[in-house]
C-alpha cells in the first residue's frame, strides 16, 4: 500500500514536470518578453504602493503627534481653569460673607435704634447706646490663609487654615476654612486627606452652605483614588440632601456620564 502511494505520487510529479516543460517549450519569445514586462510593471506598482503607504504613515504619525500635543495643552488648560474657578469661588465666598456681616450689623443697629426710641436719620443730642466693637482678628487670619491659596501656595494655605480652625473655633468662617483645606489637599493630590477634611466639614457643620460643594469635591477625591463606588454614593447623597441645588444638578450629570 505504501509502495503504491509512493509510486502514484512519483508519477504525478513526473507528469507535472512534463506539462511544465511542454508549456515552457511552447512559449514564444514574444510571450516571454510580455511576461517580463508584466512582472516589471507589477513590481513598479508595488514600489509605488509601498512609497505611498510610507508617506501616508508618516503623515498619520505627524497628525497623531499633533493631536497628542493638543490633548496635553487642553488638559493643562482644563487644570488652569479649575484653579481659576476655585479662586473665583473663594472670592465669591468672601463677598458673600462680607455682605452678610454688613446686613447683620445694619440689622443690629436698627434694632438698637428702635429700642432706644430714635428713628433712623433723626438728628438728636441724645446719646445712643454704644455697641461693643466685634473682634475681627479672625477675619484677618482667614484672609491671610486664603491669600496663600490664591497664590497656589497650597501647603502654606493648609497650615494657615488649620491654625485658623484651632485658634478661632467658634467663628462663622470655620466651615469655609475646612472646605479650603480640603481643596488645598486636592491641589497637591493628597486625596485621602482631602476626603477627611471634607468629611469633617460635613459632620461638624451639616447646615453650612459649603456642604454640597464639599460633597462634590469629596466625590472627585474618591474617584481620583479609584473608589468609584464611594464616589457614586456621595453624588447620590448630594442629590438626596440638596435636590434643588446647583450641586445636585452637577451630581446628576456626573452620574449620567
Amino acid at each position: 500500500m505504501k509502495k503504491r502511494f509512493i509510486c502514484t505520487t512519483f508519477q504525478v510529479l513526473i507528469f507535472s514536470a512534463c506539462v511544465i516543460f511542454a508549456l515552457t517549450s511552447c512559449a514564444t519569445s514574444e510571450e516571454t518578453v510580455k511576461l517580463a514586462r508584466n512582472i516589471s510593471a507589477t513590481d513598479s506598482d508595488l514600489n509605488r504602493l509601498r512609497n505611498d503607504t510610507d508617506r501616508r504613515l508618516a503623515e498619520l504619525m505627524k497628525e497623531d503627534e499633533s493631536i497628542r500635543k493638543q490633548l496635553v495643552n487642553l488638559s493643562t488648560s482644563v487644570d488652569d481653569n479649575k484653579e481659576r474657578i476655585k479662586i473665583i469661588f473663594g472670592k465669591l465666598d468672601e463677598l458673600e460673607y462680607q455682605l452678610k456681616m454688613y446686613f447683620n450689623e445694619l440689622k443690629n443697629e436698627l434694632n438698637s435704634l428702635k429700642k432706644s426710641g430714635i428713628a433712623p436719620g433723626t438728628s438728636t443730642t441724645t446719646q445712643r447706646p454704644t455697641m461693643a466693637a466685634p473682634n475681627r482678628d479672625y477675619e484677618t487670619a482667614y484672609k491671610d490663609a486664603f491669600d496663600s491659596f490664591q497664590k497656589k501656595s497650597y501647603e502654606e494655605a493648609i497650615r494657615k487654615f488649620s491654625a485658623f480652625v484651632e485658634s478661632h473655633p467658634g467663628t462663622p468662617l470655620v466651615p469655609n476654612a475646612l472646605y479650603w483645606i480640603g481643596e488645598s489637599y486636592m491641589s497637591v493630590k493628597n486625596y485621602e486627606k482631602a476626603i477627611l477634611s471634607f468629611q469633617e466639614l460635613v459632620d461638624k457643620y451639616p447646615k453650612s452652605e459649603k456642604v454640597p460643594r464639599a460633597l462634590l469635591a469629596q466625590a472627585d477625591a474618591f474617584n481620583a483614588v479609584k473608589d468609584k463606588k464611594s464616589s457614586i454614593t456621595v453624588l447620590k447623597k448630594v442629590i438626596e440632601l440638596f435636590p434643588k441645588s446647583e450641586e445636585a444638578a452637577i451630581a446628576e450629570r456626573r452620574l449620567r456620564n
